[in-house]
C-alpha cells in the first residue's frame, strides 16, 4: 500500500536508504533533516512490516525514489500521478528511475528528453595522483552576488536542461539562489570583478558531499576556469568529507574531460527523464 511518510517512518527511511549511501545522498539529507510529515510530496511502499520503496516530488516536480522492491514501482507510479504535485524532473539510479518511468509514462504528460549521466567519485588519494592544473582563489560568494549567480543558474539550466525553469518565477528562484548564498552554499572563482565559475554544494552524506550547478560564462570559456575551480573546491571539501560526487550527461564530452582531469572515476549512472508537465 501507498501511503504518506510520517515521522514516525524516519528511522526506517534511513535505514532503505542508508543500504546504498552514493545513491541515495540527496534523499538521505533530507530525511535525516527530520522532515517526513512536515514537507508534502513524501510516498513510501511497505512489504510487511517493512519499508521498501521511498518517492520524493519536490515542490518544482524535481522527483527522486529509492525502490528496493519491484512490485512498488506500479503503485508508486499511479499514487505519483494523483498528487497535487507531479513529477516534472525524475532523476536517480537507473535502476529505479528506469522502472518507474516504464510504469509512470501511461500517466505521464509528453517526455521533452531522457539522458543517462554517470555519477563520479572523487577522493583525496584519487585527487593527490592527478598533477594539478593550477591554483583558483575559489571562496564562498557574496551576497550581493545573488542576482549574478542565479542568472548564471538559469543560462546553465537552458543549456543543460533546455528547461526555462526560471521564467516560471523568477522572483522565487532568485530567492531560492539568495538562500543558499547565505548558507554558505554557492562557491565563486572571480576575474575583474566577475564571476567567473560557480559551482552548489548540495546533499551530504557521512561518505561524501555532491557538487552540482558547475558553470563558466560563456565569454570566459576555454581558458581553464572550470578545471582550476572544480579542483580548488574538490580540494576544500575534501578537507571536510571522504568524498566528493556529482554528474552529467554522459554526452556532455566537455564536462567529463574536465572531471577526469581532476580525477573522479565513474560508480554508477543516473537516468534522468524531463517532463511537458508545468512548474508547479
Amino acid at each position: 500500500m501507498v501511503r504518506s511518510l510520517t515521522n514516525a517512518d524516519t528511522w526506517d527511511a534511513r535505514a532503505l536508504l542508508r543500504e546504498r549511501p552514493l545513491h541515495n545522498v540527496f534523499l538521505d539529507s533530507v530525511v535525516s533533516a527530520g522532515v517526513l510529515g512536515r514537507v508534502p510530496g513524501f510516498l513510501g511502499w511497505s512489504r510487511g512490516e517493512r519499508l521498501v520503496g521511498i518517492l520524493l516530488i519536490g515542490p518544482l516536480g524535481g522527483t527522486a525514489l529509492e525502490v528496493r522492491d519491484p512490485d512498488a514501482f506500479e503503485p508508486l507510479a499511479a499514487a505519483a500521478a494523483l498528487e497535487p504535485r507531479r513529477p516534472r524532473h525524475i532523476v536517480g539510479s537507473e535502476d529505479v528511475t528506469v522502472p518507474f518511468w516504464r510504469a509512470y509514462s501511461a500517466h505521464a504528460p509528453a517526455l521533452r528528453w531522457s539522458r543517462r549521466e554517470p555519477v563520479m567519485i572523487v577522493g583525496a588519494a584519487d585527487l593527490d595522483a592527478r598533477r594539478s592544473p593550477g591554483c583558483a582563489r575559489i571562496e564562498p560568494a557574496r551576497e550581493r552576488e545573488a542576482g549574478e549567480i542565479a542568472a548564471n543558474s538559469a543560462e546553465q539550466h537552458r543549456e543543460d536542461l533546455g528547461d526555462e525553469r526560471a521564467a516560471a518565477d523568477w522572483p522565487a528562484f532568485h530567492e531560492r539562489h539568495a538562500k543558499d548564498v547565505r548558507a554558505g552554499r554557492w562557491w565563486v572563482v572571480r576575474e575583474r570583478g566577475r564571476i567567473a565559475f560557480q559551482a552548489h554544494v548540495g546533499a551530504a552524506s557521512a561518505e561524501t558531499v555532491q557538487v552540482g550547478g558547475v558553470f563558466v560564462p560563456r565569454e570566459l570559456r576555454l581558458r581553464g576556469h572550470a578545471t582550476r575551480g572544480v579542483r580548488a573546491l574538490t580540494e576544500r571539501l575534501l578537507d571536510r568529507h571522504a568524498s566528493v560526487t556529482l554528474y552529467c550527461d554522459e554526452t556532455n564530452a566537455a564536462a567529463r574531460r574536465v572531471y577526469d582531469r581532476v580525477g573522479f572515476r565513474p560508480v554508477f549512472c543516473n537516468r534522468s527523464y524531463l517532463l511537458e508537465e508545468p512548474a508547479a
